[in-house]
């Protein structure tokens, strides 16, 4: 087998042709804009309506609440949830903006911040009905989707947050 040889190349073998770097004059137009982009950006800048206003986190919060009262005087877009007892549900009732995942074992009451501990209470009527149950014009009706079966119902809250009644639909 014949013995292979190493040949290592170098710089001086093979010279770097050094490209200069160009004038202003020379460069071509499509790539010399540096001048045109500069414009647009200071002409941007000067566009007031082109920049979102940044707010405190104060005026965030009361744009926030602006919002949430807004919202609380739309209709639902579910046709079943609009105009129960003459009002709906909005972001501002039980004082909930999220409304936080409930864990088994817990309910939700007008009034408080989240969910507590506890069954539903004993005194809560079930029972199968079609048409929408009678709600106080004071009170608060909730159409909840139930992990038993294929069913809704409705919680109602009266204003001092106890459950006045419940309705169960059997769907499908």
């Amino acid at each position: 087998m014949p013995a292979h040889g190493i040949h290592v190349k170098t710089v001086e073998d093979h010279p770097l042709d050094v490209i200069p770097t160009m004038d202003d004059a020379h460069i071509p137009p499509e790539i010399a804009r540096d001048i045109e982009v500069a414009s647009g950006i200071a002409t941007h800048a000067g566009i007031p309506q082109a920049h979102h206003a940044k707010y405190t986190d104060a005026e965030a919060d009361a744009r926030a609440d602006a919002k949430v009262a807004t919202h609380d005087e739309l209709a639902s877009p579910h046709p079943a949830a609009t105009a129960i007892g003459g009002k709906t549900l909005g972001l501002a009732d039980g004082d909930v903006a999220v409304l936080p995942t409930a864990a088994e074992g817990e309910v939700l009451k007008r009034g408080a911040t989240g969910w507590e501990s506890g069954a539903v209470p004993a005194e809560i009527a079930v029972y199968k009905a079609e048409a929408e149950p009678a709600i106080a014009a004071d009170s608060v009706a909730i159409w909840c989707d139930t992990t038993v079966g294929e069913e809704r119902q409705w919680l109602i809250f009266g204003t001092d947050g106890t459950v006045a009644g419940n309705k169960k639909v059997e769907m499908g």
